[in-house]
């Protein structure tokens, strides 16, 4: 009887490390780098934390053979530009998941003439998709306006290309102490998120109750402008997500979603102050 138990304790362990190993066996290391310069206006602090995410973006693009997660969303007004561009650079990492960072460097800082040099060198540790996102399906998106004055409301169009179910997710980065991503769609209001055909919402035809997404300008005295973000996903069914996120959280369950069964898709917006 002990020699079975042993026997079967052996299978067990031997299970394990294959399914450990299967399981991993996707996952790749890929180099990264990143650098950004800044001026006597931007604390070092903000530079070098930008220099390290357009590493990781740089890592994932290497991963991905292709310059996927360096587009731009929006242009970041001169007041707060470093600020505006490290929401985009973490913004556009949606979608890829480094499952981890197996070694930072953070290189000497470069002092120049008027200005310097954060740099950042990386190894992370990353999962490629094993399947190719459909190109059927698809879907356009359109914010109503991009440039917004406290009070007026947002409105996001959305034209699919088949039936979709659609969760869509708002950050505000200005607002939240950590990085939190807020679902805003589906709601109390409107619950059913199924699309067919195109749809804008809020939609004041088919809810329940009137409802509208009212542009707020946070408590911010040093900006004229603040930027905000939202992202679209569309999955071919059903899923629940939470009504709350951080990014990692969120990454790891998309990450869960085949790539055929799903597609992402930023829309950013500006708020100027009155």
């Amino acid at each position: 009887m002990k020699n079975k138990n042993l026997i079967y304790l052996s299978l067990i362990l031997i299970f394990f490390n294959f399914t450990f190993y299967i399981n991993n066996a996707s996952a790749k290391d890929y180099k990264g780098y990143g650098e950004y310069s800044f001026g006597p206006n931007v604390a070092e602090s903000t530079a070098c934390r930008l220099a390290f995410e357009r590493a990781k973006t740089n890592a994932l693009s290497n991963a991905f053979d292709e310059k996927l997660f360096s587009m731009s969303l929006m242009r970041c007004s001169e007041d707060g530009k470093a600020e505006c561009e490290l929401n985009q650079t973490i913004i556009s990492s949606i979608g890829g998941t480094i499952k981890k960072i197996k070694k930072k460097t953070e290189l000497p800082i470069e002092r120049l003439e008027g200005k310097s040099i954060c740099r950042v060198q990386l190894i992370a540790n990353i999962a490629k998709p094993k399947k190719k996102p459909d190109p059927n399906f698809n879907y356009n998106l359109r914010l109503n306006k991009k440039l917004f004055r406290d009070g007026e409301r947002l409105t996001i169009e959305m034209d699919p290309t088949m039936k979709m179910f659609v969760n869509i997710f708002q950050w505000e980065p200005y607002r939240s102490k950590e990085i939190n991503l807020n679902k805003i769609f589906p709601n109390k209001y409107e619950a059913m998120n199924m699309i067919e055909n195109k749809k804008i919402i809020p939609d004041e035809k088919s809810s329940a109750k009137k409802y509208f997404f009212t542009i707020k300008y946070p408590d911010l005295q040093e900006k004229k402008y603040v930027d905000e973000y939202i992202i679209v996903i569309a999955t071919k069914n059903d899923v629940s997500f939470l009504e709350e996120y951080d990014f990692e959280s969120l990454q790891n369950t998309l990450s869960e979603i085949p790539n055929d069964e799903k597609r992402i898709k930023k829309g950013s917006y500006e708020i100027l102050k009155n």
